[in-house]
């Protein structure tokens, strides 16, 4: 039971976040704000996070469907909602592999479940990291990109070193079968259209909320706070988000009101487009 309270507790941490920064901005110009958003930006920029969710969904039945396994599109649709909303309730998006169990549950082995599961999410991490290696690159220099390239190969390394392993790890060994170039290629494919459409997702609100920097430093912004939304100290990245976009806003301008609300329109979106996972989640996937 106490275990439990600290883990609450540490989930937390992201809200309480939040409450600060909002006792310590101007509240009255955060709502002013929000009622001057541009609502034609913004209802434009809410259908393209289920385009996001369709592109995930197809990079999903790439790397599931076999010549001896195959669900429906939409089966994977359904699946990928779930896994989303989980992930929208979850620090860290750790819900995202709850996907493994309906997989299991359609008659997939456990461990090609996880694995797939897995491999899903790296594809999203590998696609990230390469962006934030340039990002960083135009919010702090050359230097630093240097440095976050240095990382970046750290950890290509590491992963690759940990493949030699895979006979220990069931899991990893289903991995390693996984990933095969008639694979490969198309989910990567998936994988870039879909963080393409998130950029222009995220870069409507922006313009809605009237932040009105240049496309690249916006998207190096975005991308660096993707990052930092991934701690698992609050759901959906609440508080993180919103912290990290002041810090990150501020030098270009950018009032703490202005960030504030990017930062909560996005979460609010998040939400409202987690409500289809989560009906799929409470009637199940075949539904």
């Amino acid at each position: 039971m106490k275990k439990r309270i600290n883990l609450w507790a540490f989930k937390l941490i992201g809200v309480v976040l939040f409450l600060m920064i909002l006792a310590s901005i101007d509240r009255e110009g955060l709502l002013t704000q929000l009622k001057t958003t541009d609502l034609g930006l913004l209802a434009i920029s809410f259908p393209l996070i289920y385009l996001i969710y369709f592109l995930k969904a197809k990079r999903f039945a790439e790397l599931v469907n076999t010549n001896t396994f195959s669900l429906s599109l939409r089966t994977h649709w359904r699946i990928c909602n779930i896994g989303l909303f989980l992930a929208s309730i979850t620090p860290g998006k750790l819900g995202e592999f709850g996907r493994a169990a309906y997989l299991k549950a359609e008659g997939l082995h456990l461990s090609t479940a996880i694995a797939i599961a897995t491999i899903d999410r790296l594809f999203d991490v590998a696609c990230i990291l390469v962006i934030a290696i340039a990002s960083v690159g135009i919010l702090f220099g050359v230097k630093w990109a240097f440095v976050g390239l240095m990382i970046g190969l750290c950890i290509a390394i590491i992963t690759l070193k940990l493949v030699n392993f895979t006979k220990r790890f069931p899991w990893l060994q289903c991995c390693n079968e996984i990933l095969i170039a008639k694979r490969v290629v198309p989910a990567s494919i998936w994988t870039v259209c879909a963080w393409v459409i998130h950029f222009v997702w995220v870069i409507l609100i922006a313009r809605a909320v009237g932040i009105e920097l240049s496309i690249p430093i916006l998207v190096a912004v975005i991308t660096i706070v993707g990052i930092i939304g991934l701690l698992p100290i609050a759901p959906a990245g609440l508080g993180t988000r919103d912290a990290a976009f002041i810090v990150l806003l501020t030098p270009y301008n950018v009032e703490p009101e202005q960030a504030v609300a990017l930062a909560f329109l996005m979460f609010v979106s998040i939400i409202l487009s987690g409500l289809l996972g989560g009906y799929y989640f409470l009637r199940g996937a075949k539904v």
